[in-house]
């Protein structure tokens, strides 16, 4: 890199990327003899090559700038859509009939989210994810733009704008059967609206909607036992949804695995059992409950720095969004923040006994290579809105 391009880039936020890297990679390791597939002594290595790779993909977005990302975004979009449809249509064929017509599509844990490549298991939701802030960002900032004025008329226009983009990936995601990143991409949405500059009366309406959803679904989890089962998608999930309210109970089926996490970290102390510790059996350990593995494996401090370096990411991405010019980049600001702080504080509250386990990973640590390469997309352009912020201030000085 030329010294000039050196002075712009937002070492602050590598820096982290790297200590969550070693985290990332600590962590992996030491739930090793907890892993039940597959060569349990190489996770920790294919993490760290998952890193290496989306740093390299980091460096690339970065390279390329936010300006070509978003002129080709539609195109992006568009190629997702298709893949996601794919694995839907997959997942009905292969729920209902018991047949496979869509090449490389994988099954796994209840879900078709998958195409299976030579070494890796792409999960085109993940890429989603991201590529949805970017078309919100962009269609956000274009309509506040073009109508100055926020009124009844143009906010509509505005919402259904914004849901007519999202509610697809999110319903194809939804029928592959993972609620998890379903939910994930709602966060986002939602973050995008708040921010959108729409008047304050949608959100008491929303609010109230929401509430009223929320005191039908408990008169129905009362007193329609089956109408529930179907709309938690079968007794699967709502099976889950009985082993988080009561653990020890249905110890025997779902709630064997948050129980055995209160367990495992509940003896850690502050310092912790230490590297590759394996009191009770822990599923998913490299993954959804990798943070259970670092708290019984670092105790209450590691658990505790684990958290505040997550803390710390939040607030630097923050704080470089928010900084910009630019309106469109406090918009993929606030759909990125939606989307980690809604797997952030629902991983963590999962592991801690707070909310239902869904699958949600952990994001930077959980194991896996489609979550990591597509945050990695998100923070390439982070670092373009520091090196634009940067020039731009540049220039004022002089």
């Amino acid at each position: 890199m030329e010294e000039k391009e050196k002075s712009v880039i937002c070492w602050s936020l590598i820096g982290l990327l790297l200590l969550l890297c070693f985290i990332s990679c600590l962590g992996i390791k030491s739930a090793t003899p907890l892993i039940t597939k597959g060569n349990p002594s190489t996770y920790w290595l294919k993490q760290l090559i998952f890193y290496v790779m989306s740093f390299t993909l980091m460096i690339i977005v970065f390279k390329i700038s936010n300006d070509r990302i978003y002129s080709s975004m539609w195109i992006i979009y568009s190629i997702l859509i298709i893949l996601l449809v794919g694995l839907a249509i997959e997942h009905f064929l292969h729920t209902r009939l018991g047949i496979q017509i869509v090449p490389m599509a994988k099954y796994a844990g209840g879900a078709t989210s998958w195409y299976k490549l030579p070494g890796f298991d792409l999960q085109p939701s993940e890429f989603m994810k991201i590529i949805l802030v970017v078309v919100m960002a962009d269609i956000v900032d274009k309509h506040n733009t073009k109508y100055l004025v926020h009124n009844l008329h143009n906010d509509c226009l505005l919402i259904g704008k914004i849901l007519a983009v999202s509610m697809p990936p999110c319903i194809l995601v939804y029928l592959q059967n993972d609620a998890g990143v379903t939910m994930i991409m709602l966060a986002s949405v939602a973050f995008i609206i708040f921010i959108s500059g729409i008047q304050a009366g949608w959100f008491i309406i929303g609010g109230i909607i929401i509430a009223a959803v929320l005191g039908v679904m408990v008169y129905i989890f009362l007193y329609e036992h089956d109408l529930f089962a179907n709309l938690m998608g079968g007794d699967h999930k709502l099976g889950r949804f009985y082993g988080w309210i009561d653990p020890e109970g249905t110890y025997g089926d779902q709630g064997y695995q948050l129980f055995n996490a209160l367990l495992s970290y509940g003896t850690a102390g502050l310092w912790g059992h230490g590297m590759e510790t394996a009191l009770i059996n822990l599923p998913e350990a490299q993954t959804d409950f990798i943070f259970a593995v670092i708290a019984l494996s670092f105790g209450f401090a590691g658990g505790g720095f684990t958290i505040l370096v997550i803390c710390i990411l939040d607030i630097l991405l923050i704080r470089i969004g928010f900084k910009s010019k630019n309106n469109r980049d406090k918009y993929f600001t606030a759909g990125i923040f939606g989307l980690l702080i809604f797997q952030q504080v629902w991983n963590i509250g999962m592991v801690l006994g707070l909310f239902p386990i869904t699958g949600i990973t952990l994001p930077f640590l959980s194991y896996g290579g489609s979550s990591l390469l597509s945050y990695m997309i998100a923070m390439g352009i982070f670092l373009d809105i520091e090196k634009q912020t940067k020039i731009i201030e540049g220039k004022k000085r002089y």
